[in-house]
């Protein structure tokens, strides 16, 4: 993790340079866990054939069974330096950006797809999260790390989708705050939600990358509540101009099968 670029000091290029992105490996995950990552980048822009910038809004998607993450900052530092580059159409900075990740995912596919504000209209982005929120609940209970015991199911079975906003957690590098939202939906034994918010809240100071925290939470929960069915999404408020959002679930998913979510803090 050292040779990470977060933390440090880094001039971006000037210019299209996709050495600068740096592949993370992910640790093993559970046999049964399936899903993906959605980013969004806001900053992107390139020239046109006549050096006149564009400007639009980057969605990168790929499973979460590809063999590495990209790190965020190495990201970053890459789309900053196509504000340089020249490019004869949008689809052109697609087809280059969705090339170069290719070669440092290792992922069975990757979904580049580019909107400029003239497209906002037909996105149709959903910007509150489904479900019943629980964060109107008077009481939670304090803990200085995440707690699976703080998990427990009632003897009646439910199916349903639950949401919070305030999932905290730190970054394991730097140790800045990253703030987002948490929805979960599940088919199994009605699961205690005041010990699910204390729990969720119980992230506030452990230091995670996204994808690993919402994995833990799928996993915590599967192993505490024994669900039939369940899926955890973390929708991270942005850095940089990017946020990210994990979705995991027990079940294959593909991301055109889940709602389109933009929540209202993104």
């Amino acid at each position: 993790m050292n040779d990470t670029l977060l933390g440090k000091t880094v001039a971006s290029p000037r210019g299209h340079d996709p050495s600068i992105l740096t592949p993370i490996p992910r640790p093993v995950r559970p046999a049964a866990m399936y899903g993906f990552d959605l980013w969004r980048a806001y900053e992107l822009s390139w020239l046109g054939p006549r050096g006149c910038p564009r400007a639009a809004i980057m969605e990168l998607i790929y499973p979460c069974e590809s063999a590495c993450l990209v790190e965020s900052k190495s990201l970053k530092l890459y789309l900053n330096g196509l504000a340089y580059a020249r490019f004869d159409s949008a689809d052109e900075v697609e087809q280059t950006i969705r090339r170069d990740l290719n070669a440092i995912l290792g992922a069975p596919w990757v979904s580049v797809t580019i909107f400029t504000a003239a497209d906002s209209p037909a996105l149709a982005w959903q910007t509150q999260a489904p479900g019943t929120s629980l964060d109107a609940l008077a009481e939670v209970a304090t803990r200085e790390a995440p707690d699976p015991s703080l998990l427990t199911t009632a003897d009646e079975f439910t199916a349903e989708t639950l949401n919070s906003g305030l999932l905290r957690s730190l970054c394991p590098i730097t140790g800045q705050p990253d703030w987002g939202s948490v929805v979960i939906t599940y088919r199994g034994a009605r699961i205690n939600a005041s010990g699910l918010l204390s729990y969720l809240c119980s992230f506030r100071e452990h230091r995670g990358f996204h994808e690993a925290c919402c994995e833990r939470i799928f996993s915590d929960i599967t192993a505490r509540c024994a669900p039939q069915e369940l899926l955890v999404g973390c929708f991270y408020t942005r850095r940089g101009g990017i946020d990210i959002n994990p979705v995991r679930s027990s079940y294959p998913l593909k991301p055109q099968e889940f709602p389109r979510l933009r929540l209202i803090r993104q």
